[in-house]
């Protein structure tokens, strides 16, 4: 509805159409929880009430079973609205902030939950992010229901929902309530005059009582108060998701290198004895070349295992520390590398391995993404804190957001209360640090 720019009756009316508009929209938006909590209450102090009829027993006793009706009636509207609120109150607190955007021009951006991808584990079990199941299927509707029903927005529109029906709702009808009792009585003679006082009252406050809208919603149409509590348990939940996912990467990685190698090896290496052991009566000299084949043979899957196993846990990390790993990293990099290091003594296992792994992928990011010629990798401890610095001079512009990593790496040193900091302008260099809360041992 347009309102004409000029003052006078016209814009008034005007006004006063538009505010029972949108009083009327708000009522709608805000009525549900009356509508389920009534008609329960009624009922169930109507069925309450017919278990002590005609009760007669000391006051104390009639008092006791009051409060006990009270409290039956209480749990009951309870149990209602929580099966009511998750299937509304979403797509209510949205209509809510589409009239606030519209109305009041406040914008109110919220996140809701998203459904997490299933992962497929080496068990054969698939992970929703919550629990194992036996089927995809099962899994994705498991997430979806995780996502929907167990998202803390979800809760807060449910807190807009009770709030907004005891504050929006009352002061918004309030108008219509009495345009509607003027009308009723101004077609009774006798009290023509309440009537029209009480249409004029409603036509008046018609454009001021949807405004509640405001101050109401901007305390609860936004997104949940989040704590820095709730901020660590997100980052911990986003952790452990990422962790089973490369968990799940991983043991894909070593069943295969077992299978289509080592294992391929083993069975070629038992044909080869088996050939052997029947030639060597008979033709010696063939049994000794075949002999000599399972032994290169056995040597290729040694290697292989090592291969592998470094992979898992790199022995020199284990063996000497995380300056002497970083080392062999080094003299392994597809590029130069540089390492400086100022780590009096080891950190503890779980951080070593963090750090470990961290500088392993950002030199590998450096190798596929920076085009650079030379790197510096620099391993300090200082303030109780472990620090991974690599800088390189290549073209710059490293992204979290890009898929290198880089969000992968910032996920796991938040898992130990630490810190990825990127300075990657365009053109280069770039420096990223890593840095570890830890004690040295």
């Amino acid at each position: 509805m347009r309102i004409p720019p000029r003052g006078g009756p016209l814009r008034w009316c005007a006004e006063a159409g538009l505010g029972l508009y949108r009083s009327v929209v708000l009522v709608g938006l805000t009525c549900v929880v009356p509508l389920v909590a009534v008609p329960v209450g009624v009922g169930g102090a109507r069925l309450a009430g017919s278990w002590t009829a005609g009760l007669d027993a000391p006051l104390a006793v009639r008092v006791l079973a009051t409060l006990g009706e009270g409290l039956a009636v209480a749990f009951w509207i309870a149990a209602a609205l929580f099966i009511v609120y998750p299937l509304t109150s979403r797509g209510l607190a949205r209509a809510a902030r589409r009239c606030a955007a519209d109305w009041l021009e406040v914008r109110h951006e919220v996140r809701y939950r998203s459904v997490p991808p299933v992962t497929r584990m080496a068990t054969g079990s698939w992970w929703d992010g919550e629990e194992y199941h036996k089927t995809e299927r099962e899994a994705r509707r498991r997430a979806a229901v995780h996502a929907r029903f167990h998202d803390p927005q979800l809760h807060w529109d449910g807190l807009w929902a009770v709030v907004a029906s005891v504050t929006v709702l009352p002061l918004s009808a309030l108008p219509l309530l009495a345009l509607g009792l003027g009308i009723y009585l101004a077609v009774t003679p006798a009290l023509l005059g309440y009537g029209a006082g009480l249409i004029v009252a409603g036509l008046v406050a018609a454009p001021f009582a949807w405004r509640i809208l405001r101050p109401v919603g901007s305390r609860l149409l936004g997104p949940v108060p989040r704590t820095r509590l709730s901020r660590r348990v997100e980052e911990l939940e986003a952790i452990r998701a990422d962790l089973t996912q490369a968990q799940a990467a991983e043991l894909e990685r070593i069943e295969r290198g077992l299978h289509d190698g080592a294992q391929a090896r083993m069975v070629a290496m038992g044909m080869s004895m088996g050939a052997a052991e029947q030639l060597v009566d008979s033709n010696p000299d063939a049994a000794k070349a075949v002999l000599a084949e399972a032994r290169a043979t056995s040597a290729t899957a040694l290697a292989e295992l090592r291969t592998l196993v470094r992979g898992i846990n790199p022995p020199v990390l284990a063996e000497r520390g995380l300056v002497d790993a970083v080392q062999a990293l080094a003299l392994d990099a597809a590029v130069v590398v540089d390492v400086l290091t100022r780590v009096p003594s080891r950190p503890e296992r779980p951080v070593e391995s963090a750090v470990y792994f961290a500088v392993a992928e950002l030199l590998a990011n450096v190798a596929k993404h920076a085009e650079a010629e030379r790197v510096t990798v620099e391993l300090s401890y200082a303030t109780r804190t472990l620090t991974a610095t690599v800088q390189d001079d290549g073209v710059g512009g490293a992204d979290p957001a890009a898929g290198s990593g880089l969000s992968g790496i910032e996920r796991r040193v938040h898992a130990f209360g630490g810190r990825l900091e990127i300075d990657s302008p365009a053109g280069g260099p770039t420096r990223i640090t890593v840095a570890v809360p830890c004690e040295l041992s």
